[in-house]
């Protein structure tokens, strides 16, 4: 049976923190239906000072924000 009911496309996202290994910072998962349609990474620059905890802290803040404003104009977008 075919349901005459229009289908709802759900848009998402997920922000997850990198491992140091792989360069720290962020990851962007850009979610259709539960499924990754694309997404972005954010990492911290090459020679980060990880000694100086206040100044690595605004950085992660700063990479969180811009992979939030890339999450939200893609959602924007849809």
């Amino acid at each position: 049976m075919v349901s005459d009911e229009p289908t709802t496309t759900e848009y998402d996202y997920e922000i997850t923190p990198r491992t140091l290994g792989l360069g720290g910072g962020w990851n962007l998962r850009l979610l259709e239906n539960g499924e990754e349609v694309g997404g972005g990474v954010f990492p911290l620059p090459e020679h980060c000072d990880f000694r100086d905890e206040k100044a690595l802290q605004t950085l992660l803040d700063s990479l969180y924000e811009d992979a939030l404003a890339e999450a939200s104009a893609w959602l924007a977008s849809r």
